[in-house]
């Protein structure tokens, strides 16, 4: 499947669809520095990075060298305006580290994107030093009914239904490889401070499920979704649900 960010058009719009409060970031780096303990690591790669938004949180929070890994020269074209992060265009399945070479793979919603699970783990797991950790940001088919914007567009849900893992689908694939699991959790995220701001985010069609689907549907969905927004409060927030998993690379 060819990758729905590739166009420089997508990339230019990942950004206002998928930025997350300041607020979020922090629980989801504190969540995962819980989850790895003291447990020191001194490299980490954020694979799938797109646009890079958590590369420089990740630098921050474990105060070491990062390298982000994007399949998409216009996503990495975005990302290099960001400083003090390596970035390098390469794919899951052929990374370009020798063995035993990090500490931490980070991925954030990338895990539905990877073209071959299996062949993508073997290689994390390979460059993982002994101990090592993968931690896996990512929806679940579990909680696809509670993205409101999916109800919007019909077509971009039953994308996401297909492709989206489930907890035990994600679990399986993962310890398959040889790693262990050793947390998993739901947290609920901040995604937009108001329904407007909410409705801005979804209609820039960064996502890439809205990048997927052809022109009419998605403008369809637009119009079903500014119905919606008329009848909503001023001011309340929109969470939503996605899981951190993470596991560590047996000696």
């Amino acid at each position: 499947m060819e990758n729905p960010y590739n166009p420089g058009e997508a990339a230019k719009h990942y950004d206002v669809a998928r930025q997350l409060p300041t607020a979020t970031t922090a629980l989801w780096l504190g969540a995962l520095k819980s989850a790895i303990g003291d447990h020191e690591i001194a490299r980490i790669l954020d694979l799938g990075c797109g646009t890079g938004r958590f590369s420089t949180p990740l630098r921050q929070a474990f105060s070491c060298r990062v390298i982000g890994v994007e399949p998409s020269a216009a996503m990495l074209k975005v990302a290099r305006v960001k400083e003090d992060i390596v970035w390098l265009q390469g794919q899951a399945e052929n990374l370009p580290f020798s063995d035993g070479a990090l500490d931490l793979v980070f991925m954030s919603q990338v895990f539905h994107h990877l073209v071959d699970s299996r062949t993508a783990l073997r290689e994390i797991r390979r460059v993982l030093k002994p101990g090592g950790f993968l931690a896996i940001r990512n929806g679940m088919r579990e909680e696809n009914e509670k993205l409101k914007w999916l109800e919007f567009f019909p077509e971009a849900k039953t994308i996401e239904d297909r492709r989206t893992p489930s907890r035990s689908e994600l679990t399986s694939l993962v310890t398959g490889q040889g790693f262990q699991r050793t947390s998993q959790q739901t947290l609920y995220q901040l995604f937009a401070d108001s329904s407007e701001e909410y409705f801005k985010k979804i209609t820039s069609r960064g996502l890439s499920s809205l990048i997927s689907i052809d022109d009419k549907c998605f403008k369809d969905g637009v119009e079903r979704m500014a119905d919606w927004l008329k009848d909503q409060p001023p001011g309340v927030p929109i969470y939503e649900p996605v899981d951190l998993f993470v596991f560590r690379k047996g000696d």
